[in-house]
């Protein structure tokens, strides 16, 4: 979006203790289904920051070191059309009982006149929140704009942030974009790609889910590299895949303390939903003692231990991902604690509507058989549980953006062989395992006559451009379009390329090729090459671009080519290749 930033404009300039307040969300804590759990965790109060006339918060040191105090920099995320989430955290050791953080927001990166200054309360900075800090500027700041903020500590300033917020629901926009990530393993591969996306001028950053691999001896690395250099670590329980809290939040502090994700996470607000390895692999839910499974676990049969560990991993995701996101930890039912489906509003051009995709979701079909799998279509399984269902189609039957655009976590379109009753799907963890619900899905979108549907999806670690279909649980198939799926390849995470040692380009192209045939819904497919994309949305068409980046090169300047680029012209199922 193009933005005019303005900084003499009096509008935005408040005195801090005259207007409106900073709200503070500093980690607030989760509570587990079980009731032991509950009596455990402490929950933290939201605390209102005040002006500090002594300045003494504001005061630092120029040369003092911002990774000393602050090791996990600065980000933002969960945008309004009135401001955004900022996040950052404080180091143990730099931590001091008394010491109040200082806020500073501006709409230049010099903030010699602050839009905002405040200080957070020292008891809203304590070990029960991992001495994260979150503040809320919600309703501080204007629509549709670029603003620069920081945290100052004990004499030190943090590195600077920059932050958008949205357009309001109403606004005319001409133009939006995302960059589009997913699964990002800090042991298989280094994240040049993040420094790259830093560059971009995209207006957001879109995480499809698996911020974190819950493991720590590189149990989904690839077999033939093992894991990269300076990238091994124990976690604090001593297991090889995270169990405790302290584990979880190791994960978050280790992964964030990579420098080229910072550059992007300083650069650009954040949008992110969840996938399975931010809990544990291939994770559901079961119905029958109404508990999660955790299928990694040696232990995760015992609906107790899977409710704790689940319970872990999302009281780490609340305290190190800012994001606006429904909440009670009171409530006994692990289903009622935590809603992380949402809507976001980019004015009259693009609706996102994000979706959870691992909390509710029914278990693999057959054991996860293939060939001998029968009950994958049958009506009663779910992904989305009912009320997020009813939700999502709500959602989808009253949008009138120009651009209908579903963040999806897993593969919505086929990747089968055969035809009709010889059929065979490969990926039951996708919505292939969810074949009624995704039909109903689909027949949703065709019967709303959405102007435009677009999907992005990430988890399998490859890219793709393809149709989506109705009719997908007849044999006959109803062959109607009724949308375009993106698939945004993984940052890190292992794929083919890292599991087979292919001869040469050939190969590679082969397989693509392969899947191209079986499965004529798909129009592009590159199942061996690590990177991110660029999703651009006008009034005029919608471009999709696929960047390849080495993730072998631990650089600034890891390599990077461009794969592809799709167009889709408005008000047509067309994918137009570009390259």
């Amino acid at each position: 979006m193009d933005v005019s930033m303005d900084p003499n404009n009096m509008n935005l300039r408040h005195e801090f203790n005259r207007r409106g307040f900073f709200r503070n969300i500093a980690g607030t804590a989760v509570a587990g289904g079980l009731s032991s759990l509950l009596a455990s965790r402490t929950i933290a109060q939201p605390t209102t920051p005040k002006p500090d006339r002594s300045r003494r918060a504001f005061s630092y040191e120029p040369t003092a070191d911002p990774d000393a105090t602050f090791p996990q920099s600065i980000m933002s995320g969960g945008p309004t059309d009135s401001g955004a989430i900022i996040w950052t955290r404080i180091a143990e050791t730099a931590y001091r009982e008394q010491q109040p953080v200082g806020v500073q927001v501006d709409q230049r990166p010099i903030f010699d006149d602050p839009v905002l200054e405040g200080t957070i309360e020292p008891t809203a900075v304590s070990a029960n929140q991992d001495f994260t800090v979150k503040v809320d500027l919600d309703g501080e700041l204007a629509a549709d704009s670029f603003y620069y903020y920081r945290f100052l500590y004990d004499g030190t300033a943090s590195r600077i942030g920059r932050l958008r917020t949205l357009p309001t629901a109403e606004q005319h926009v001409e133009d939006l974009s995302f960059a589009v990530v997913t699964c990002q393993d800090y042991q298989n591969g280094y994240y040049g790609a993040f420094e790259h996306i830093a560059d971009e001028s995209v207006d957001y950053i879109v995480h499809l889910g698996d911020f974190i691999y819950e493991s720590s001896d590189g149990a989904y690395v690839s077999p033939t590299e093992g894991i990269k250099e300076g990238r091994d670590f124990d976690l604090p329980s001593g297991a090889s895949l995270a169990e405790s809290l302290d584990d979880f939040r190791f994960l978050y502090k280790t992964y964030k303390s990579d420098s080229h994700l910072q550059s992007a996470l300083e650069q650009h607000t954040l949008i992110a939903g969840w996938d399975d390895h931010e809990i544990g692999n291939n994770r559901y839910w079961d119905y029958a003692t109404d508990a999660p499974v955790v299928p990694n676990k040696e232990n995760g049969a015992e609906p107790s231990t899977a409710i704790e560990i689940t319970a872990n991993g999302i009281q780490a995701w609340i305290e190190h991902i800012p994001m606006r996101v429904e909440y009670d930890p009171s409530k006994d039912d692990l289903h009622e604690q935590l809603r992380l489906w949402r809507r976001f509003e980019f004015g009259d051009l693009v609706d996102l509507i994000l979706t959870d995709e691992r909390l509710f979701r029914d278990g693999p079909p057959c054991q996860n058989r293939t060939v001998t799998c029968t009950n994958e279509d049958l009506s009663d399984r779910t992904m989305l549980g009912t009320k997020q269902k009813a939700w999502f189609t709500e959602v989808l039957s009253g949008s009138s953006a120009r651009w209908t655009t579903w963040a999806n976590e897993v593969l919505t379109m086929p990747v089968t062989a055969g035809e009709t009753w010889y059929q065979v799907e490969f990926l039951h963890d996708s919505w292939d395992g969810f074949q009624a619900e995704r039909a109903e899905l689909m027949e949703t979108v065709d019967d709303t006559s959405l102007q435009n549907f677009i999907t992005l999806t990430g988890d399998l670690h490859c890219s793709m451009a393809g149709y989506q279909r109705a009719g997908y649980g007849d044999v006959s198939w109803n062959r109607d379009t009724v949308g375009i799926e993106f698939m945004t390849p993984s940052i890190t995470s292992v794929n083919a390329a890292d599991v087979v040692d292919f001869p040469d380009d050939w190969d590679r192209k082969a397989l693509a090729k392969i899947a191209k045939e079986e499965n004529d819904h798909l129009e592009y497919v590159n199942w061996h090459k690590h990177g991110y994309s660029v999703i651009e949305f006008s009034r005029e068409d919608c471009l999709f671009t696929i960047y390849a980046v080495d993730k072998e090169e631990n650089s600034t300047n890891a390599e990077k080519q461009k794969l592809a680029r799709y167009r889709v012209p408005d008000g047509k199922f067309s994918l137009e290749s570009k390259l």
